[in-house]
């Protein structure tokens, strides 16, 4: 494991990227607003100015619940370079539970969307003395004077650089490599929320790591589809094209294929983060026709001897997202085993995953462009993290992922016993995945430890495996095994697009299909015996996992 000094600080990384791109375009919201890295800077000063006039000390709490924006990656840097702690509080939980992680945090400002405000009591978080329209900036709610100084805040400014801000006024604090960066609120599918502690060191190490893996350059447009909220989306669609100097464009709406293609088309992006549904859909909308045509599909299964068939299509599906992305990066989610084999062996896309938590801020396993094995999640990367299969043969027999290193977070904010339950005696955290890992540290994840099931006859079984493969199923749109009686069924949420107004008798008809196929297509001791039909989607975390805990 590399040796991480203060010079390799993460802030100096984006100080040094402020200074030299000064001029250059730093941060959009697509199709709304622009400014430069001078202009960025500005906004940060002012920030930082107004809430230290506001009676804010180091350390203090600047929450964020909102959706991704410009504005977003303006509040979290400002925090970090004025000393503050960022919190980060995903929008879509519920009004109590926001309330409640405002309370715990010890948030002092928060910024959210008035949308969300509308449902939270103002009285009902007392210690916070400012509530922020994220994206407007309007003030929607205050106390103890924070209204006066917010509304001074270009006033202290002025007054604190008559002449300006220049490149050459630029300097950021040294911030202490093993000092509290941010608390990130997130939520396993398998109990309540807890605050994620993360350092200088685990931001650090990831900006330190991420560019000897992936190309991030600062010559390229970036295009983020990816929920700041999440700590993928915050770290590699966020943090690292800024630190790096690109020009980050935050799409700021659903990343379907009409809003993002002609996204991808204008900004041309080298490197594009994407968890797997948005490729898939991707990859339906720009060549479905000819990969589920009967002819093409006979020629995919024999993509061998059909080379030019294969190179047409990923023509077509590499124009369509603006003829210039070199690398696909995807991770968070399984890959249904029939798009894998198509991106990586049919069309042999640049196209790689990644495997990380919010507890590793986030890396632990990359992989590597023409290095790709199928069902892999990468190696693990040993600058920054140490990693172990806690099997007695880890090449064969799945075992839970340990990890430890630079990336590794400081513990869960005030809630001791839940850390402990986490680390081994010896200081290894328990990831609570399962996975097996080859002589090449390529990790291979089968599923999660608390979401395993038990058979009567011994036999462990991986749900996820299940469900990756049903989900890729006609009119599947998502799926959950869970154990009954001990027989395994599963709970199926059909695809309203795929099926329009498809009667009662038609959707038995196809999910009986659908279950014996699957059946065909796995282990017989993982056999699925029944399936239950639901039309809400599931409950998700964060990260877009399912709460398995509350359909168990």
């Amino acid at each position: 494991m590399d040796n991480l000094t203060q010079k390799d600080n993460f802030i100096l990384t984006f100080e040094k990227s402020v200074k030299e791109c000064w001029n250059k375009a730093a941060l959009d919201d697509y199709n709304v607003s622009s400014v430069t890295y001078g202009e960025l800077a500005k906004e940060i000063e002012t920030n930082v100015l107004c809430w230290k006039a506001a009676g804010l000390a180091k350390d203090d709490r600047i929450a964020i619940n909102a959706r991704s924006s410009s504005n977003w990656a303006k509040i979290f840097l400002s925090s970090q370079v004025g000393e503050f702690v960022s919190v980060q509080i995903f929008p879509g939980f519920t009004p109590a539970d926001t309330v409640n992680m405002v309370n715990h945090s010890e948030t002092r400002i928060l910024y959210t969307e008035k949308q969300i405000f509308e449902h939270i009591s103002f009285d009902d978080i007392p210690g916070v003395i400012g509530v922020i329209e994220i994206k407007s900036g309007e003030l929607l709610a205050s106390r103890g004077g924070f209204a006066e100084v917010y509304g001074k805040r270009e006033q202290l400014f002025n007054e604190a650089h008559p002449d300006g801000l220049g490149p050459e006024d630029i300097h950021y604090p040294d911030r202490p490599l093993d000092s509290l960066a941010a608390i990130m609120y997130t939520s396993g599918s398998t109990g309540n929320p807890k605050g994620v502690m993360l350092t200088n060191r685990n931001f650090t190490a990831n900006i330190y790591l991420i560019p000897k893996h992936f190309p991030y350059r600062r010559e390229d447009n970036y295009v983020s589809v990816l929920p700041f909220a999440h700590i993928f989306g915050m770290v590699y669609d966020m943090l690292a094209p800024l630190c790096f100097g690109m020009h980050l464009v935050v799409l700021c709406l659903p990343p379907v294929p009409a809003y993002l293609k002609p996204a991808l088309a204008e900004f041309k992006p080298y490197v594009f983060f994407a968890v797997p549904l948005i490729l898939t859909k991707l990859m339906e909308e720009s060549i479905g026709e000819f990969i589920h045509s009967k002819s093409g599909a006979a020629k995919l299964a024999d993509y061998k001897n059909n080379p030019d068939f294969c190179r047409a299509l990923s023509t077509i599906f590499m124009e369509a997202l603006g003829g210039n992305v070199g690398l696909f990066v995807t991770g968070g989610a399984a890959i249904p085993e029939q798009f894998e084999k198509l991106f990586v062996e049919q069309l042999n896309l640049p196209f790689v995953t990644g495997y990380g938590m919010t507890e590793a801020a986030p890396t632990i396993c990359l992989g590597h462009k023409g290095k790709y094995k199928l069902k892999e999640c990468g190696e693990y990367v040993d600058e920054c993290v140490d990693l172990k299969i806690d099997s007695p043969d880890p090449e064969h027999i799945p075992g839970e992922i340990l990890i430890r290193g630079h990336v590794l977070f400081a513990g869960y904010y005030k809630n001791e016993e839940a850390t402990r339950a986490v680390f081994t005696p010896d200081g290894w955290f328990r990831t609570g995945d399962l996975a097996t890992m080859d002589k090449d540290h390529s990790v291979f994840i089968v599923g999660r430890s608390k979401s395993m099931i038990l058979t009567p006859n011994g036999q462990n079984i991986y749900p996820e495996e299940i469900e990756v493969v049903l989900n890729a199923l006609p009119g599947v749109a998502e799926s959950l095994i869970v154990n009954r009686n001990d027989r395994l069924v599963a709970l199926i949420v059909p695809d309203q697009n795929q099926l329009g107004d498809m009667d009662a008798s038609g959707l038995k008809s196809i999910m009986d299909a659908n279950i014996d196929a699957l059946n065909t297509k796995i282990p017989a001791y993982s056999h699925v015996s029944g399936y239950e039909i639901r039309f809400e989607p599931f409950v998700k975390t964060p990260k877009g996992s399912i709460r398995r805990f509350m359909y168990s």
